[in-house]
């Protein structure tokens, strides 16, 4: 009996333990973009797909072909925009337009959704398009759906795209929206649209003389034709 309890009690802490090491996760840092992602520490960076992924992750579970990636592009089109105008910027330039062409990178891509507007974590002003394409395995094409995301923040486009088998999307649609949720910008516009002004209609008014000191000339203020009558 006491073996008995005791395999229970383990069997409760070992439950316990399993479900603190799920909740654990990693927070990874681009200090060349400024930002950060989090993530499940039992996904592994993976190396990287293309020239602009700056990070690759793929879930525990192989089969699952469940991946995030995070590309960053050198845009400037939007950094003379004020923060409060940003929203509208990004839906005017990040159209499905847009996105059109980038899906263009998956195999038989398709838009399922368009959303406008969306959000790049806290700051991020975005677009996003639910989509399903075909992925090369290895054994032949497999059926996936995904979830894309683009801002534009400062001089860079922020990409992120995570994606399942088609099958298995619906596991992984909440997590994949908590990695993306997940990313942190270090701030690059003032939280005050005029910024820090000092109020200078406040100042103390100041009184400037009406001649230089040591330069006073008795003709000043004096009209054309009294100078050159006195002459």
């Amino acid at each position: 009996m006491r073996q008995i309890l005791a395999f229970a009690v383990f069997a409760v802490l070992l439950a316990a333990f399993a479900s603190t090491a799920r909740a654990d996760t990693f927070v990874w840092k681009d200090d060349v973009n400024d930002y950060t992602i989090s993530f499940p520490d039992v996904w592994r960076v993976q190396t990287d797909d293309d020239v602009f992924t700056r990070l690759r992750i793929a879930g525990p579970l192989a089969e699952d072909k469940a991946t995030c990636r995070m590309q960053v592009h050198h845009d400037g089109r939007l950094t003379i925009y004020p923060k409060n105008l940003l929203d509208k910027a990004v839906s005017e330039t990040l159209t499905r337009d847009f996105w059109e062409k980038e899906i263009s990178q998956f195999d038989s891509a398709k838009i399922i959704d368009f959303y406008d507007p969306a959000s790049l974590g806290a700051k991020g002003d975005a677009t996003a398009v639910n989509i399903t394409f075909k992925q090369d395995t290895g054994n032949g094409l497999e059926n996936m759906r995904g979830v894309m995301i683009g801002s534009l923040y400062g001089p860079n486009r922020y990409e992120m795209t995570c994606a399942s088998k088609l099958e298995m999307y619906d596991r992984y649609a909440s997590l994949f929206l908590s990695i993306i949720d997940s990313v942190d910008m270090e701030s690059k516009y003032h939280p005050f649209p005029t910024g820090y002004y000092r109020s200078f209609l406040m100042d103390e008014k100041l009184v400037l003389p009406r001649t230089k000191p040591g330069t006073t000339d008795e003709h000043a203020g004096k009209m054309f034709w009294w100078d050159n009558y006195h002459h």
